[in-house]
């Protein structure tokens, strides 16, 4: 069995270490069960809520003054990488909803909407998704056409948001718009509509992995929202989110670390157990280092993304780390998975192996929140190259 000692560990509280260990019992013993329902029905298990709340690990490292479990970003690095330990949906759903939706209004909600939103998101009793991402506009923001326009004073919201998690579950929606026609930041707003409002509507999508999580194409025709649901200022955009963009790529970093993890227990498991001319095959130094490698690669990835956390805890800009260490993440994630399913051989392509599922699962974690290029992008222009 694989040491569960960390390198990284040194760079954890005692706190940490025992949040870690109680929450891993958690999630294997009350939600890997709902976690696996959801993943077989092709549907987020909103019935995992309950359960966290009932656990105490719903909001874990929001301040305790909004209801959330005081912890910091740290907890937060735990709290992922251990929910992607059952089928990584789960902690899709659960980020986008406490990162992607909540972070935003404790950041620039007005007291109205955090009462509406933000509260009522952090005991779970409503839940929120991040609409940005258009058919022409991912990684190149300046390029969404969702127009948002005045009417009196009104705003009047169309156009469509494509692969948003939560979309078929959420009950608002943090939608970005164009409130002006130039191709700069401050051309951008973000609205928060109901689910319920007249003209917006959302279809699940089928997808290659992440089963037992809701994504979807959000239409919003002639949407009319009061302008109490702007968020922030007109034209703020992106530019007010910049405080949760580094803290994000940390998180969603250790959904990618998490599918590694459980990958390379997987494969020196087998590589203990499987025998082949007499002997395990661990014992082969093709299978032997294969094995070792994942796990440099996973203990590697794993200092780095504890290092930008500290970095962003400390208050230091960590935008530059937190992107090394999302793209060393999607490097470990992508080799893990490969191999692991390499070492198990004929088995490894069985479903019943878990390792397909992984398999499937491990895209969407280096592709949120930006993928490996935009990451080295970010990274390079930090280094002052202009590209």
């Amino acid at each position: 069995m694989i040491d569960q000692a960390y390198a990284a560990d040194a760079m954890l509280e005692p706190e940490h270490l025992e949040f870690r260990d109680a929450f891993r019992r958690f999630v294997q013993q009350r939600l890997a069960p709902l976690a696996m329902s959801g993943e077989q029905e092709r549907r987020f298990p909103k019935e995992v809520y309950g359960a966290l709340r009932e656990g105490g690990y719903l909001a874990p490292d929001w301040p305790e003054e909004l209801g959330g479990g005081g912890g910091d970003i740290l907890v937060g690095c735990v709290y992922y990488e251990e929910l992607t330990r059952i089928p990584a949906g789960v902690s899709a759903g659960a980020f986008a909803h406490q990162h992607l939706a909540l972070r935003p209004l404790q950041a620039i909600g007005t007291p109205s909407q955090q009462r509406e939103y933000l509260l009522p998101g952090l005991r779970a009793e409503r839940i929120g998704a991040f609409a940005l991402t258009e058919p022409d506009a991912g990684s190149d923001i300046m390029g969404i056409r969702t127009r948002a326009r005045r009417d009196g004073d009104d705003w009047i919201l169309s156009g469509s948001k494509l692969y948003i998690t939560n979309g078929t579950i959420a009950d608002f929606y943090l939608v970005a718009a164009r409130t002006s026609p130039e191709r700069r930041p401050d051309a951008l707003s973000i609205f928060v509509v109901d689910a319920g409002a007249r003209g917006l509507g959302a279809r699940a999508l089928d997808k290659l992995g992440n089963h037992s999580s809701s994504t979807a194409l959000v239409s919003l025709d002639d949407v009319r929202v009061g302008p109490g649901q702007l968020l922030g200022q007109v034209g703020g955009g992106l530019g007010q989110l910049k405080a949760t963009l580094s803290s994000g790529r940390i998180l969603q970093a250790t959904r990618g670390l998490g599918i590694a993890q459980m990958a390379l227990e997987h494969a020196l498991a087998y590589a203990e157990q499987r025998q082949a001319f007499g002997q395990p095959i661990g014992s082969f130094q093709g299978v032997a280092f294969k094995v070792a490698e994942m796990a440099a690669r996973i203990e590697a990835a794993r200092l780095m993304i504890y290092g930008a956390a500290r970095s962003h805890k400390a208050g230091k800009d960590a935008s530059k780390q937190a992107s090394m260490a999302k793209f060393m993440t999607a490097e470990a994630v992508q080799y893990a998975v490969l191999h692991a399913v390499n070492v198990h051989g004929g088995y490894g392509y069985m479903e019943e192996s878990g390792l397909p599922r992984l398999y499937r699962d491990a895209p969407e974690s280096y592709i949120g929140e930006g993928t490996p290029d935009i990451q080295l992008r970010i990274v390079a222009r930090a280094m002052g190259m202009k590209c």
